[in-house]
């Protein structure tokens, strides 16, 4: 009858507050919402706790972030819950040039993460990986695609390279639709997380050729799961 109550993120407080105002018609769709300074002020929240709360609204398809410009509501709706198959067909474009993007990039940036990895980085990838089983066993869909953006971007973070750590910093900002695709298929949550279990695993072994392997596959069996589903 009761729902086991968790700890809630600053982030995650502000971003239902900015749901609420959304769904409630005080920000109508098409309209900017208040800037980040602004939101910081009212809230009285840090500028990291704004922008993941922006975060999750765009992951759950409630405002469109433009760099530069601001953050319009996009659907008083929201998309997060939509039927998969025509949500992917709608995204079909984006989605499949996301995925030559990352099999362009990631299994490189995996091997090179093989040979290359810190041990801060290592420890960062496994408070991720905890973060993501978190976000599994509570069936929060909204938490496992943030954390399995976060998770290539630090592996593109731990090649060492600033100019590949800068393409990943731009595709965990942006494309949104491209890291909701997979984790909306039924049970890809729980095949990722196994997934990014032995791609941790070779990486902090120091097995660069396992790891690129993996990476390809993971990217591999993702997009055969969204076109199972009528990607």
């Amino acid at each position: 009858m009761l729902t086991p109550i968790k700890k809630a993120r600053i982030s995650e407080t502000a971003a239902i507050q900015l749901e609420e105002l959304i769904r409630g018609g005080t920000f109508k769709e098409g309209e900017n919402l208040p800037s980040e300074r602004k939101l910081m002020k009212e809230l009285q929240v840090g500028r990291g706790s704004v922008r993941e709360a922006l975060r999750i609204l765009e992951i759950k398809g409630y405002i469109e972030t433009k760099p530069g410009i601001g953050a319009f509501v996009k659907s008083i709706e929201g998309d997060i819950l939509s039927p998969l198959s025509p949500w992917l067909m709608d995204n079909k474009e984006a989605i499949h040039h996301f995925f030559e993007v990352r099999y362009l990039l990631e299994p490189s940036a995996a091997g090179f993460a093989a040979s290359r990895i810190t041990p801060e980085t290592i420890e960062a990838l496994k408070k991720n990986l905890e973060e993501f089983r978190t976000a599994a066993e509570q069936n929060d869909l909204t938490r496992a695609i943030l954390s399995d953006a976060e998770f290539h971007r630090l592996i593109g973070k731990a090649t060492g390279n600033k100019v590949l750590t800068s393409i990943m910093d731009t595709l965990h900002r942006t494309m949104i639709e491209g890291w909701k695709a997979s984790l909306k298929v039924p049970h890809r949550i729980e095949k990722s997380l196994r997934e990014h279990t032995e791609i941790l695993k070779t990486i902090e072994n120091g097995d660069e050729k396992t790891a690129s392997k993996l990476m390809r596959e993971h990217l591999s069996l993702a997009l055969d799961d969204l076109e199972e589903h009528g990607l």
